[in-house]
């Protein structure tokens, strides 16, 4: 037999489904957004960098400013470029530098040289130990490899963007080689952002951007699960509702009409309604088939009642209204088939009732019935699961199955007390003074035991309780 599994809502399925594939589309939107914000971000900030440069070269006199790196000596356009240079960083504070460099020869160990750095107003005023002027160098501003690469823009012809490190940190550089008249490459011009702020100003942009589709991830999942409410989940729930509520309604009635099933209100159009059309109708044909068996039942009802007659001559006791001798055999051989398959679990009571001669002989055989069947009303009233069989005029025998096997101690004590105490009560007529010796055996497997022989040691416990019983009267 397979095992129920673990009964899970339909509302909490597809909350969990929503909710994951929410996660997973927000996940992947995320991962998306990154790749092409951090794409155009780093584009958009190679295009501002290369209109800076092409902006500000056109006010760079090249033949001036070669003599200048050439000579280490500032003539007036120099200073002019230089005041321009400053002015142009104060009104872009996103810039890290401004400056135009020379390289120098590959055995000089300073390696690179100032030629003209713009100076912000807040380095002039607060940092003038950082302000940089024509000539300045140190072989500690940059490594070799970066030396090279200054070296290797020089000698090129066009723009170079890559990651510059210095001793003033890591940025985001654009590199163009500057020319003079005469075709001489005197000096790379250079504008650099830092790469930590640039950092800095894309996470922000990104957090917002992922708190932004977080934010509507969840209000797209408040309104899918606010839909599938109102559609499916909701009228879902209404309809079991109702169909439980028809189960309740329809069990252990006997009237046809019971069985039909009342349709719920349903405010969606869709197969949820066709389900509840489909039970409605189903219920019809149960009603139907009801009222046709009711009708066949009526035609054989008094052929029940003659056959249930024949069963009350052949299996009742007419006295006690118990079961008779012929019921007993007809159990013993289910009990066989029992013990043949191996699920057999009983015990057998054994019951004798104790002076009935005494009674018929001294006040009648009606005396004596009836002294027998308010003994067979006691036993009947304790051992109300088990049935009771009069296999003999004085005799009872009891097959205790179930609750009554279990309780079957506890069931035999009572009964014995009961019976004593009547036998005790020297207030009542002699033929209501009831007395029944007992005896019980259990059928134990494995024993090769067999019906007989339970009964055998049942009977021989009741012998032994009856021989008592006289010895102490």
């Amino acid at each position: 037999m397979m095992k129920d599994k673990k009964f899970c809502p339909i509302k909490k399925i597809i909350t969990i489904m929503v909710l994951l594939h929410i996660v997973l589309i927000v996940i992947g939107l995320s991962f998306a957004t990154y790749r092409i914000y951090t794409k155009s971000f780093y584009a958009r900030y190679s295009k501002q960098m290369e209109s800076i440069l092409s902006y500000v070269e056109p006010h760079i006199d090249n033949d001036d400013m070669s003599e200048c790196a050439r000579t280490y000596i500032e003539s007036e356009k120099y200073k002019e470029t230089q005041e321009f240079f400053d002015d142009f960083v104060d009104h872009y504070p996103d810039l890290h530098y401004l400056y135009i460099v020379k390289i120098l020869d590959p055995d000089d160990p300073v390696g690179i040289r100032s030629i003209c750095s713009a100076n912000s107003r807040y380095e002039k005023e607060n940092e003038p130990e950082n302000v940089l002027h024509l000539g300045d160098g140190n072989e500690g501003w940059y490594d070799k490899d970066t030396v090279e690469k200054f070296r290797e823009i020089l000698n090129g012809d066009e723009d170079v963007l890559f990651l510059q490190p210095s001793k003033w940190g890591v940025d985001y550089t654009l590199a163009r080689p500057l020319i003079d008249s005469s075709g001489y490459h005197y000096g790379v011009f250079c504008v650099d952002i830092s790469l930590d702020e640039l950092k800095q100003s894309l996470y922000k942009n990104m957090i917002l951007n992922i708190l932004l589709i977080v934010l509507l991830g969840l209000i797209l999942m408040f309104m899918l699960l606010l839909w599938l409410n109102r559609n499916v989940i909701g009228p879902i729930t209404l309809l079991n509702d109702k169909v439980k509520e028809y189960d309740e309604s329809a069990h252990g009635k006997y009237d046809p009409d019971n069985l039909v099933f009342s349709q719920p209100e349903l405010k969606v159009n869709n197969e949820i309604r066709l389900l509840s059309e489909s039970i409605y109708k189903m219920s019809l044909n149960v009603r139907d088939y009801a009222k046709d068996n009711v009708s066949a039942e009526k035609k054989v009802e008094g052929l029940k009642g003659y056959v249930n007659r024949i069963n009350d001559v052949a299996y009742y006791d007419p006295l006690t209204r118990v079961k008779n001798r012929a019921a007993y055999e007809k159990k013993c051989e289910d009990l066989e088939t029992d013990i043949f398959n191996r699920v057999a679990r009983f015990a057998i009571v054994m019951a004798d009732i104790n002076f009935l001669k005494k009674v018929n002989d001294k006040f009648g055989h009606d005396k004596g019935n009836e002294y027998i069947v308010g003994v067979c009303a006691i036993l009947s009233d304790i051992f109300k699961r088990s049935p009771i069989f009069r296999v003999g005029g004085d005799e009872f025998v009891i097959i205790l199955e179930g609750k009554d096997y279990a309780n079957r101690d506890e069931l035999i004590k009572t009964a014995r007390e009961e019976l004593a105490a009547a036998f005790a009560n020297s207030d009542a007529e002699p033929w209501h003074r009831y007395s029944a010796a007992m005896g019980m055996a259990v059928y134990v497997q494995g024993e090769d035991e067999s019906v007989e022989s339970v009964f055998k040691r049942a009977d021989e416990e009741m012998y032994e309780a009856k021989v008592s019983m006289k010895a102490q009267r």
